[in-house]
């Protein structure tokens, strides 16, 4: 499935991203003080039911359906990113590398590659491979079933190279994939796979990791 060698790439440029918070304040306001004298008795109590004009019930989030010989995938949950996956460490790198192979999962069931490529260099070949590839059959109005990766275990001395990047060896497995056509036709499949053996090559930049390579060890 990643028959490219691995290859370090010059860093990813950081990219930046901005948000502005709005804060409401809420204010009262007393009236001045009544001339009239005071009541002699209490009023009686007040009767009146609370209005529920302009009340809405939110509505619950769609559910996610997964692709099928019936249609493309809809309503799938963008992977989110786990805090630890934001540590300069070991365990913070192993939980980026998973947390990126469910963002290429996501690629190949949505074609939706917006979080991918912010976590990912564009020198990445063998990513933009890939990439290519489910870009390709989805632009002909077909989509994908299935092809899920799951990291089965990662190993790594946690010692940057010249170019300051970190290398991994990662055991991952990937699920079978249907290509279907717009009518729901299936063209083809790949079987899945229980154990892919690669090597990863990430580098700590602005306070994330951003993947470089991805592919299998050098002379296989």
């Amino acid at each position: 499935m990643f028959p490219v060698r691995a290859e370090g790439h010059r860093r990813a440029a950081p990219i930046l991203a901005g948000a502005a918070v709005a804060l409401a304040l809420l204010t009262g306001c007393q009236n001045g003080a009544d001339a009239s004298p005071a009541p002699t008795s209490d009023p009686p109590p007040s009767t009146a039911v609370p209005s529920t004009a302009g009340a809405s019930t939110p509505s619950a989030a769609p559910e996610p359906s997964p692709a099928s010989s019936a249609g493309p995938a809809t309503n799938i949950p963008v992977p989110v990113k786990p805090a630890l996956a934001d540590q300069n460490t070991a365990e913070g790198l192993e939980a980026f590398t998973e947390y990126w192979l469910e963002l290429f999962s996501y690629g190949y069931e949505t074609n939706d590659w917006a979080e991918f490529d912010e976590a990912t260099d564009p020198g990445c070949r063998t990513c933009g491979n890939l990439k290519a590839e489910v870009q390709e059959h989805y632009k002909n109005g077909g989509w994908i079933e299935g092809g899920k990766i799951s990291l089965k275990s990662t190993s790594t001395d946690f010692i940057g190279n010249t170019e300051g990047s970190i290398n991994s060896f990662i055991d991952i497995k990937q699920a079978n994939i249907l290509y279907y056509d717009s009518s729901g036709l299936e063209l083809k499949r790949t079987d899945n796979t229980d154990s892919i053996v690669g090597v990863s090559i990430a580098f700590w930049e602005d306070g994330r990791w951003v993947m470089l390579d991805f592919g299998s060890p050098e002379g296989t």
